[in-house]
């Protein structure tokens, strides 16, 4: 074949790739997104995933019981089921409250069940799993082994806690 042919020949696969080019469809990937309660501990903003939380409960008595550690506040009854209370306020450094105004989440994670204590719901939103940044390494205190990320929220830094951190600091 003469060069010109050859020359043409490419010209037209070249043409026919920037045509394909031009027309390809732009495909909207769904991103994974997770589920997060956001809630209000103290003066602080946290959240927990989602999955971890069965409900929420309005104020209820909780049943004190003797030798518990100050953790424990006590014990409540749920529809008949006998569960445990955790002021989770103790593990994040803040200070005691009048525990009888707050509400109380619910929280189940593997073979753990358990209420924790909290002041109110800010929000349940799903946000993307890219969007959650590995916690701040300046975080100090029993804040640190709770955290397991950092979402933002509302222009606000807010850390997501572990439901199987707060289990195995309960458990020991």
């Amino acid at each position: 074949m003469p060069p010109s042919d050859e020359k043409l020949k490419s010209d037209l696969i070249l043409d026919e790739l920037k045509r394909r080019q031009r027309t390809k469809e732009v495909v909207d990937v769904e991103e994974e997104r997770v589920k997060v309660v956001i809630f209000i501990c103290g003066a602080n903003l946290f959240a927990f995933y989602g999955r971890d939380i069965r409900e929420i409960l309005p104020p209820c008595d909780i049943s004190w019981v003797p030798s518990l550690p100050d953790y424990l506040p006590g014990l409540i009854n749920v529809r008949g089921d006998i569960e445990s209370v955790i002021d989770l306020r103790h593990f994040l450094g803040e200070e005691k409250a009048d525990d009888g105004k707050r509400l109380i989440a619910m929280a189940v994670h593997g073979d753990f069940h358990s209420g924790v204590m909290i002041e109110s719901i800010e929000d349940v939103v799903d946000i993307p799993i890219s969007t959650i940044c590995p916690p701040l390494a300046t975080l100090n205190g029993a804040v640190r082994d709770l955290v397991i990320g950092e979402i933002e929220y509302g222009g606000k830094t807010i850390s997501l806690l572990d439901i199987g951190k707060l289990a195995a600091l309960v458990a020991l």
